[in-house]
Formats: C-alpha cells, sequence, structure tokens
C-alpha cells in the first residue's frame, strides 16, 4: 500500500476516504448484528459480506494509521483526526489488529 512515509495531506486524504467509506457499512453492519443478536431474521451472507468487507478496509486503514501515529505530531494527529471526522477511540479502535464481528464488533465500529 505504502512504499515511502507519505506527507502528511497524502495520510490525511487517505485516512478521511478510506474511514469515510466505512462509515455506511458500518451502520448496515450494526443494523444486521442487532437484528442476529436479537435472534430476529437477517441475512447472514450480507452480514459475512459486510464483516469481511470491514475488515479488510480496517487493516489497509491500519497501516495509514500506524505510519501517522509514528510519524507525526499530536497537534498533526489531532488535526487529521478532526479532517476525517474521526474520533480518538474510533483512532484507537482503527490502530487494533482485532476483527469486527459479532462477539467484539460494536466496541471497534465508530461511525
Amino acid at each position: 500500500m505504502l512504499s515511502s512515509i507519505p506527507t502528511y495531506d497524502e495520510l490525511a486524504t487517505l485516512i478521511a476516504s478510506r474511514f469515510a467509506m466505512l462509515r455506511a457499512p458500518y451502520m448496515e453492519w450494526a443494523n444486521l448484528a442487532r437484528r442476529a443478536i436479537q435472534g430476529l431474521p437477517y441475512d447472514a451472507r450480507q452480514l459475512d459480506a459486510l464483516e469481511r468487507f470491514i475488515n479488510e478496509r480496517r487493516a489497509e486503514l491500519r497501516i495509514a494509521i500506524i505510519i501517522a501515529s509514528e510519524h507525526l505530531e499530536e497537534a498533526q494527529l489531532t488535526s487529521l483526526r478532526s479532517q476525517a471526522t474521526m474520533s480518538k477511540s474510533a483512532w484507537r479502535s482503527l490502530k487494533k489488529r482485532e476483527l469486527v464481528n459479532l462477539k467484539d464488533g460494536f466496541r471497534l465500529i465508530s461511525y
């Protein structure tokens, strides 16, 4: 994905766009997951497809977030999170390698 250390602007653009791509799938996953947990009818294939999509995007985003965390000052990170409309808890969640699933998903997703 990244072969050299990107600039602040490159990281900000990448992180903001990738995080924005997760908002709709996060909400759709949450709605299906709630139905599954409540024992209501739900589309299991759609839930699985969403989990795969979300986890793949989170893995890609994790790389950029780790690079930003290691190479940017705290003020720049705060500005970057603001530009991406991402909370500090969403940032921390995306730094983790954990997968979104019915057991852990609700504490990992933030939209």
